[in-house]
């Protein structure tokens, strides 16, 4: 199969990987040249990832060389203009990046050291969870510079400070119903039942088109994701089903949830008001854990929960296990006394 007239186009081997085939001039004497025909295996079968693979390979082509000596603030740049852009947190990161610059901004790699992540964590001054995802930037753009040859090795360094435990937070069905009772925007009312009903981050609610659902199977495809925060293939319920075709009707864009005729990049002003007004805490990302705990508490097998959310088995069982009904009861039963005979016998 090939991909047209482009430069660097497809093929595809009878095994299914894809490779990705072009044409190279090569001088081979004073004035004379030589077409050769060059291969590049994608590694994959699918296309979606080899037109990903085709982007990044033609991106790298294009990438100018980094100085002998590139100090961190330049990685960091380079990192936020060249894989940033990809991600849907860019202005999370841009705020990450101030401090960060500024902290290391003069400094080479080779200056990384656990005493000064350490200091640099003092002078923060914030959570260890923002901390944590600050110095998380940092590493991963020290890693994607080695992963050009911009530098020879990464540093190793051990975060200064240990990980929070999770906050387990999940709204109980009352408070669910409350929220899209008081929410007086319908885009509020159908995110709110999307996001309880699918298990879906906010964000591949927000990236939802029309193009998406399939009302005839009633089933949405979340799309790829960004990153590892993969999505899945989730059916419609009865009320998401009525509530999407409703929807559909009045629709005024190709996004699922619009408001004034446009599409929505963030819900999260108007969901922090909404929980106020209703006396909640909670985030927008809150109602997927909700989703989550509600379906280990009714029994959903773990390994169902895992594929509507996109995790692994692992992950669900070590988040949620612990809502589940029978959650370690076997466990306990083997340690029956009476079992085990370890009861006084009677006289």
């Amino acid at each position: 199969m090939s991909g047209g007239n482009e430069k660097y186009r497809f093929w595809q081997e009878s095994n299914g990987i894809i490779h990705l085939v072009w044409n190279e001039r090569i001088e081979t004497a004073p004035g004379k040249f030589h077409t050769q025909t060059r291969r590049l295996s994608t590694r994959t079968k699918d296309w979606d990832a080899a037109e990903q693979f085709r982007a990044q390979f033609i991106a790298g082509l294009k990438n100018p060389a980094a100085p002998p000596e590139p100090t961190l603030g330049y990685l960091l740049d380079r990192y936020r203009n060249e894989h940033g852009i990809n991600t849907r947190s860019l202005s999370t990161m841009d705020q990450q990046l101030k401090p960060l610059k500024a902290y290391f901004g003069d400094l080479l790699p080779s200056h990384i050291s656990n005493a000064l992540l350490a200091d640099y964590a003092k002078q923060r001054k914030v959570s260890a969870g923002t901390i944590l995802r600050s110095l998380g930037i940092l590493k991963a753009a020290i890693h994607y510079a080695e992963g050009n040859r911009w530098i020879e090795r990464q540093p190793q360094f051990v975060m200064p400070v240990k990980q929070p435990p999770p906050r387990d937070i999940w709204l109980t069905r009352e408070q669910v119903g409350l929220l899209i009772e008081r929410a007086k925007a319908p885009h509020i009312q159908l995110f709110i039942m999307l996001a309880v009903s699918t298990a879906a981050r906010s964000g591949a609610i927000m990236d939802l088109t029309w193009q998406q659902l399939d009302f005839e199977r009633r089933i949405i495809d979340y799309g790829r994701g960004y990153g590892n925060k993969r999505r899945a293939v989730v059916p419609m319920n009865d009320d998401v089903y009525a509530a999407l075709c409703t929807a559909r009707e009045l629709a005024l864009t190709d996004h699922v949830i619009e408001f004034n005729g446009k599409p929505l990049k963030s819900i999260k002003k108007s969901f922090r008001k909404l929980c106020k007004d209703c006396n909640i805490t909670a985030s927008p990302h809150v109602l997927r854990h909700t989703a989550a705990t509600w379906m280990v508490m009714d029994g959903v097998p773990l390994a169902e929960v895992a594929r509507l959310l996109g995790d692994s088995e692992r992950t669900v069982e070590k988040v949620y296990g612990k809502h589940a009904p029978d959650y370690l009861r076997r466990a306990v039963n083997s340690l029956n006394l009476t079992r085990n005979k370890l009861l006084c016998p009677q006289p």
